[in-house]
């Protein structure tokens, strides 16, 4: 098998250029140990098994970042046969500094020059012939776009594989003194046998680069693998370089492989006026204005966001639908017979949790597109930067705004976008936080409490909560933010806008598939296993009596402890908690069974009436298709009014309510706290409670994939306590002034 390292600054197509090689072969998953994204790719060429490594973008090797430690330590000690060093061809002077620092690592190397159909059409012109010279490894031209380029990439992977070399012999690209300090090392490491073991597994001319530059990194390495200390290793002859350029040694041979990359380029790079007004310089004038930017990507964001919802929104009903009345239906004919216990194992815990997983995949699968469209197309980096001076107030990184506004519609999905953050400690602390956001999940809670409680107040007590939600948010952000595990860097945030690109549908659609490929194949058995307890926890021990089960029980016993909130004087709500850890909107269902809203005998009408209309498997299969299509125009319609963004935050009305719920179920509820004048402000504490308190299996199943199982504890217990204190606040604050 030949190993193939695709190293690169990041936004230069890396993650392109492998999947218009290797398709759909893609396996997507963690470095070890961290959260980093890590992406392989096996194909075969030429009777060849290849595989290509997608390491993470980077501008430099010095393990400041996880992304370079961990681009750095791949190169090292995982010896790929050969790195792809992945450069942007239009912007050459930034991308040629990390090929320097790559070309010190002495590994066998081939440049594949990217975007170069942009290249030309820019009429930038390069003396191909001696830029090769100079740089001293093969450089291809290719377009991962237009599939330009990829044959002769890999023959030439082919030809250098075949010369098996395991290190290069590169020029080090410094002036005469210090090309003669770093003789004087390698005559130290030469002539002393206890360095032996540190030049058989790193070449002599990286070891002395790395011991100039006083590389910590490096020499904590060494001193784990070897027991060598090089602290301090010849600082007086550093020093005297030091004294002799008036910078550190860092900067000093940072300066020279700049002026390294400058000759190259002076050497065999001409470019036009062109690119001086392109389009990327006139669209950035607009979106990155100081007055209008902010406002523009609000629009924008409001856009996307209309797109996702509003357009899964009929999907999501379809598959809600599709297993609650069809895959249920012919799955319980299929188990009649068997004990009452395992049908509604089946219907109810398996079936159900199956459907409860895949209700969100509409909504992840445009979620997805339109991130990978924001991603590819260069905007996400101007979102950072506009973002930024606002978020850090919070100590967050601009970055993160575009986590928690998703966070709105859905937390599962915002918790996967804070992989666009680059700082760990920002990820942390914008998925410890985006579950604050209201999502769409806890709408039908609301419509419920609002309209027995609230009546024609009940839009403004919604639009409170949200309020409410974001509030907590920036406050625990900020209480969070002093605690080392969630401190972000006080720096200002350097971040590269790249051009703007039209981006590839292949590698969307090869970036959404992967990305809900992931999300189905981790999060599908957790959020599994929860249902299916929380199903035996409220059928067990009276057959699905929900108003005599474990379930209720538990109620029953924690309600003193939640006293102070003012809603735990009634067992109900109290006992609907645990289950709004499946879902926000099982509270709905679960209250509708407790609350006994409908009397036996309408309940055995509908039965009766259900029997009456008996259909046929083609039946409700030709229905269900129906369904699909009828969903999939909606869907199309409500993508192209995406004015209707404010329906993402309106709660159902009490029609709405009553037609799925029964038509006593908002009477019933209104009963919890008959008669009490301090009834209303119960039901807002319930419902803050609601907002606030762990979000739902899948959003847990996220967390822990991201962030793992000590994470998710925290996250956990996070919100099992600010929810008590908020709650308890609103409720003892509220009957001083009421």
């Amino acid at each position: 098998m030949i190993k193939i390292a695709f190293a690169g600054n990041p936004n230069t197509g890396k993650s392109a250029l492998i999947n218009a090689l290797a398709g759909s072969n893609l396996k997507v998953g963690n470095w070890p140990g961290v959260t980093v994204e890590k992406k392989e790719a096996y194909f075969n060429y030429e009777n060849n098994e290849i595989m290509l490594v997608d390491l993470p973008g980077v501008y430099s090797l010095s393990p400041y970042t996880l992304e370079e430690k961990i681009t750095r330590d791949f190169i090292l000690n995982e010896n790929p046969d050969i790195v792809i060093n992945v450069v942007d061809s239009t912007n050459l002077e930034r991308n040629l500094y990390l090929s320097c620092l790559l070309k010190e690592l002495k590994k066998p190397m081939i440049m594949a020059l990217n975007f170069y159909d942009e290249f030309d059409k820019l009429d930038y012109k390069l003396d191909f012939s001696k830029f090769i010279d100079l740089i001293e490894y093969p450089a291809i031209p290719t377009s991962a776009l237009k599939r330009k380029g990829l044959k002769e990439l890999m023959d030439k992977v082919l030809e250098v594989y075949s010369k098996k070399q395991n290190f290069i012999d590169y020029q080090l690209p410094f002036q005469k003194d210090i090309q003669n300090e770093l003789e004087e090392i390698k005559k130290i490491l030469l002539t002393n046998e206890k360095y032996k073991i540190i030049l058989n597994k790193y070449h002599i001319d990286y070891v002395a680069v790395k011991l100039l530059e006083r590389d910590s990194w490096f020499n904590e390495t060494v001193l784990k693998e070897s027991g060598i200390d090089f602290k301090n290793f010849e600082e007086e002859r550093i020093e005297k370089l030091e004294k002799k350029y008036e910078n550190d040694i860092e900067t000093i041979l940072a300066e020279q492989r700049y002026g390294v990359v400058n000759g190259i380029l002076k050497q065999t790079l001409s470019t036009s006026l062109k690119s001086r007004l392109d389009f990327t310089e006139k669209l950035d004038k607009i979106l990155l204005h100081r007055i209008v930017g902010l406002p523009l990507f609000l629009i924008i964001i409001a856009g996307v966001m209309g797109f996702v919802f509003n357009g899964s929104a009929p999907f999501i009903d379809w598959v809600d639908g599709f297993f609650a009345d069809f895959v249920g239906k012919y799955v319980g004919i299929l188990v009649e017979g068997t004990p009452e216990w395992v049908q509604g194992l089946v219907v109810d815990g398996i079936v159900g949790g199956v459907g409860g997983v895949l209700t969100f995949v509409p909504l992840m699968v445009l979620l997805y597109f339109f991130l990978a469209v924001l991603e590819e197309s260069g905007y996400m980096n101007r979102v950072a930067f506009l973002m930024d001076k606002i978020m850090r107030k919070v100590g967050l990184n601009g970055k993160a705004f575009v986590p928690m506004v998703i966070g709105f519609g859905c937390t599962v999905p915002a918790i996967y976008a804070t992989r666009t953050l680059e700082d760990e400690n920002s990820r942390r602390l914008t998925a410890a936080i985006s579950p604050f956001m209201s999502c769409g999940a806890r709408l039908p809670v609301y419509g419920l409490f609002t309209a027995a409680f609230f009546g024609t107040k009940a839009g403004i007590t919604v639009a409170s909560l949200y309020l409410l939600g974001i509030f907590v948010a920036i406050g625990m952000g900020m209480f969070l933010n002093r605690f080392p595990q969630f401190k972000t860097q006080n720096t200002a945030l350097l971040i590269e806008l790249p051009p703007y690109r039209i981006p590839s549908l292949k590698v969307i659609f090869n970036s959404t598939w992967n990305r809900l490929k992931e999300y189905l194949k981790k999060a599908t058995t957790v959020i599994l296993g929860v249902l299916i307890l929380l199903w035996a926890l409220t059928y067990f021990p009276n057959n699905g009596d929900a108003s005599k089960s474990y379930m209720a029980s538990i109620g029953r016993v924690i309600s003193p402890v939640l006293q102070p909130t003012g809603f735990a004087n009634r067992w109900e709500p109290v006992a609907a908690i645990l289950p709004s850890i499946a879902a926000k909107e099982v509270v709905v269902g679960f209250m509708a069974q407790v609350l006994e809203d409908e009397p036996v005998e309408n309940q055995e009408t509908e039965i009766e009436e259900a029997v009456e209309e008996e259909t046929t498997f083609m039946q409700d299969f030709k229905d269900q298709i129906i369904g699909l299509g009828l969903a999939t125009k909606d869907s199309i319609l409500g993508m192209i009014d995406i004015r209707n963004v404010s329906g993402l935050f309106a709660a159902p009305d009490e029609e709405t309510i009553a037609e799925e719920n029964g038509n006593g179920l908002i009477e019933a509820t209104s009963k919890l706290w008959e008669n009490d004048d301090h009834g209303s402000l119960r039901a807002y504490s319930f419902m803050a409670f609601i907002l606030l308190v762990v979000p739902c299996a899948v959003t847990l199943a996220a967390i822990k994939q991201e962030f793992g199982w000590k994470f998710l504890g925290f996250v956990t217990l996070f919100m099992i306590g600010i929810p008590y204190i908020v709650s308890t606040l609103i409720f003892q604050i509220g009957k001083l002034l009421i």
